[in-house]
């Protein structure tokens, strides 16, 4: 029995594990953000003008704007290549996102 054939399967094995945390964070952090920024444009706006379906719409269009965001700036999509229309891109430089890290 090789000791470095061990050692490799200890070093893999955790490898594997924190890329898996990694992507795990990202997808959390994709949801929360998508989740929050709908909620919250889409009640301001319902109360604003009493349409739910203006409402709807607006929430997921920022809901979109804030998982791209996350999206283009993880270093865990980096050479990942996505398909986005240019409606998109306008609005994301339109829009001020506020970041928030915690340490």
């Amino acid at each position: 029995m090789n000791p470095l054939d061990s050692l490799a399967g200890f070093v893999l094995s955790r490898l594997k594990q924190s890329m898996l945390s990694q992507w795990l964070k990202l997808l959390f952090e994709l949801s929360f953000s998508a989740t929050v920024s709908f909620l919250f444009v889409c009640g301001t706006v319902i109360l604003a003008t009493n349409s739910v379906m203006i409402g709807a719409g607006s929430g997921m269009v920022m809901s979109a704007l804030c998982m791209t965001v996350l999206f283009r700036r993880s270093p865990l999509t980096k050479g990942v290549m996505v398909v986005l229309p240019a409606a998109e891109a306008a609005k994301e430089m339109d829009a001020q996102f506020q970041t928030i890290e915690r340490k």
